[in-house]
């Protein structure tokens, strides 16, 4: 067997264990797709067979699902931990009896609990600035707003905000129950 063969098959070989040991890895870290639908399901309070669900990717990088899903002809999302099931965040709101529910955690918020649904209102972009602000540890004097609206985000409403200090971009998604889905900061470029 001529030496470039050996090569390419040591090659294969080494390639086939990687594989093999990174499908164990994912296989034994992370809670499966059917959990997570299963976990999404309980926190929402409604039954899994009643939920479409879109689309579930697990980020790695996040160590979380991204979950897209439709309930009653509405679209819905929502970011499960990986690890153990948690809710992160959804934007599912259910209305009954003239009270609005949403099933909103803040991970931050030592007094909230994953396993209740909680009542919340809709916030002002005031209000969006201030929560951004304190998520990131930043003095409003200290920044120039570029940018503060409302957008919308695959079917949802949420506030955009950007500020930039003489060194960073800071760029903010904020839903309109106050919960911070995202945060970049970047280094400005000449």
């Amino acid at each position: 067997m001529p030496k470039v063969a050996k090569i390419l098959i040591g090659i294969a070989v080494v390639a086939i264990i990687v594989i093999i040991l990174v499908m164990t890895y994912i296989n034994t870290a992370f809670i499966s797709k059917a959990e997570a639908k299963n976990y999404l399901a309980k926190k929402i309070n409604v039954e899994e067979q009643d939920i479409h669900f879109e689309t579930i990717e697990l980020e790695m990088d996040k160590n979380q699902y991204e979950v897209e899903f439709y309930y009653n002809n509405h679209e819905y999302e929502a970011k499960i931990d990986a690890k153990n099931g948690n809710v992160i965040y959804t934007d599912f709101i259910r209305t009954t009896n003239n009270t609005t529910s949403n099933a909103t955690t803040n991970n931050n918020d030592n007094n909230s609990s994953s396993n209740e649904t909680t009542t919340q209102q809709e916030i002002s972009i005031e209000e969006a600035k201030k929560i951004a602000l304190d998520y990131a540890k930043l003095n409003e004097s200290d920044l120039t707003l570029i940018k503060a609206r409302e957008e919308h985000e695959d079917g949802t409403l949420i506030y955009e905000i950007e500020w930039h200090d003489n060194t960073y971009e800071y760029d903010f998604e904020v839903s309109k129950t106050g919960t911070v889905l995202h945060f970049d900061k970047d280094l400005l470029h000449d």
